[in-house]
């Protein structure tokens, strides 16, 4: 892929089992091969190499959990238009067999995880910054079911992460960073699931990616109408902007 613009990136962060991943797919439906998606989850450390607690359990909501620098390494790849190969992480298997993905640079860079923003080498890069909040209730009960079904992991031991690891990490890491954030998302009840509405009909009025044009307008606009269909709590209230569009 030919150099021809300064990606722009944007930075994903939430409490475990706010929804991320649904609004990571949203936004690759909606940009297509215009965005790459850099996930910080596929650079956790193996087992060996994790802080183990007082009660003898690996602690995996740690910043230092993770390899960093080889994020940061990838990262910088993807910024100077390098296709990259990641290996993916499988939570809970260890015996899976390798399963390898390659990343082309896109002129819209995605970095999503939980400490995304704690990493100072990375946030200082961040053009746009979003927060899925949720209420914690709600967060804890998918990701109870998402380890028990998906991970195979006992429900007293996924309790004790939560109480002793997720949320502690939660407070200390990532709260922090969403009065910080352009575009906080209140995903307190379900998304719904028709949110290419109208989308489609921007598209082709939308000028050249890349420039300050477009980063006002193209990323406006799949918000705005996320915000029509998508993001939008079982109360009915929208999406909360923290920011002012035309600085984007």
């Amino acid at each position: 892929m030919t150099k021809t613009i300064e990606p722009f990136l944007i930075g994903m962060t939430g409490l475990s089992g706010a929804g991320k991943t649904f609004y990571v797919n949203r936004l690759k439906e909606q940009f297509g091969d215009k965005i790459c998606i850099l996930g910080f989850d596929d650079y956790y450390k193996p087992l060996e190499e994790q802080q183990i607690d007082e009660h003898g359990e690996a602690n995996y909501d740690l910043p230092t959990a993770l390899y960093s620098d080889r994020f940061f390494n990838d990262l910088l790849k993807l910024i100077e238009y390098q296709t990259i190969v990641i290996r993916k992480y499988q939570f809970e298997h260890y015996d899976a067999p390798e399963v390898m993905e390659t990343i082309e640079p896109a002129p819209i860079i995605l970095v999503e995880g939980l400490f995304v923003m704690e990493f100072n080498a990375v946030d200082s890069m961040l053009n746009y910054r979003i927060f899925i909040d949720c209420d914690t209730e709600l967060c804890f009960n998918r990701r109870l079911e998402r380890d028990i079904r998906e991970r195979n992991i006992p429900r007293e031991r996924s309790l004790h992460q939560w109480n002793h690891h997720v949320m502690p990490a939660y407070q200390k890491y990532i709260e922090p960073h969403k009065e910080r954030c352009n575009f906080v998302v209140e995903n307190v009840g379900p998304p719904e699931e028709n949110i290419q509405n109208d989308f489609e009909s921007h598209k082709n009025e939308c000028p050249s990616i890349g420039t300050s044009s477009f980063r006002r307008t193209y990323l406006n606009q799949y918000f705005l109408t996320a915000q029509k269909l998508s993001i939008v709590n079982s109360k009915g209230r929208l999406i909360k902007n923290t920011s002012d569009f035309s600085r984007v």
